[in-house]
């Protein structure tokens, strides 16, 4: 046997252990209540590549896409139902051109990616939803988004959805616009009377329930203008790790303390 074919079985040993590790981890974690769906604001791409000297303006986002899969994979492997991923703000259309230009082309081609994964059937269980104004991203890109959602609709296991271009800000006037015209039916001259529902049920997130846990990397403490209407109810867990270097007890730990938390949070829900 050459050395090629040590270091191979050796990583399919790793991998084979590591998978036992983790199903004995979950086991021990699901004995606690899991939270249903769970947000993530996936901050320090940038900080995590200068940190490492990468080149390349989508050098940080490129390893944040990979923290994505594997986050994604364990969630799916715990069972946690939904999945939100802040993906790309409104704000952030106001960087450096190339940089705003070069993260569209790198999520035009990973959303390409996983629509090949999917058609090939290696997407088992995962559905996608792009939320948004995903009007003011281009052509291609809000073509794929759409025919990714087409191509993982009937998907069960795990619903994540992709917030692109996307803030509570516009996500507040765009359910108001939205719940006025469903409201209005063109006739008398009464005022739009609404209601909250109304408004929740326009929002762009209306296709999950509210976030139970949001995790936050990089350090920051705020939202960052990120489903502040869903999260009143929401245990925030920040963490100073960068996104790129989540990793698995950096998830476990966060669902530790919503199980330490969850009687707490549900006597507040109860309250309000």
């Amino acid at each position: 046997m050459n050395t090629q074919e040590e270091v191979g079985e050796f990583t399919q040993i790793f991998n084979a252990l590591m998978s036992l590790m983790r199903k004995f981890i979950f086991k021990v974690l699901c004995a606690g209540p899991i939270p249903n769906h769970v947000s993530f604001i996936m901050d320090g791409n940038r900080r995590f590549a200068k940190k490492h000297n990468l080149t390349g303006l989508d050098a940080g986002h490129r390893a944040g896409f990979i923290s994505v899969t594997y986050v994604l994979q364990y969630c799916k492997e715990i069972g946690i139902p939904y999945v939100t991923l802040y993906a790309f703000g409104v704000d952030n259309f106001k960087r450096q051109p190339e940089e705003v230009e070069c993260v569209m082309d790198l999520m035009l081609e990973k959303v390409e990616y996983t629509i090949n994964q999917a058609v090939s059937g290696n997407l088992k269980g995962v559905r996608v939803y792009f939320v948004g104004d995903l009007n003011s991203l281009n052509e291609r890109l809000r073509v794929a988004a759409q025919r990714l959602m087409e191509v993982t609709e009937e998907n069960k296991d795990l619903m994540v959805v992709v917030c692109v271009a996307y803030s509570t800000s516009h996500e507040i006037v765009h359910a108001v616009r939205e719940s006025c015209v469903r409201k209005c039916d063109g006739t008398g001259d009464d005022p739009v009377v609404l209601q909250v529902s109304d408004v929740e049920e326009c929002m762009y997130t209306s296709v999950v329930p509210d976030p139970d846990l949001v995790i936050r990397t990089g350090g920051g403490d705020r939202l960052s203008n990120f489903m502040t209407w869903q999260t009143s109810r929401s245990l925030l867990h920040s963490t100073a790790t960068l996104w790129p270097e989540l990793g698995l007890w950096h998830l476990v730990w966060a669902i530790l303390k919503f199980q330490r938390m969850h009687d707490y949070l549900q006597k507040k829900k109860k309250l309000d």
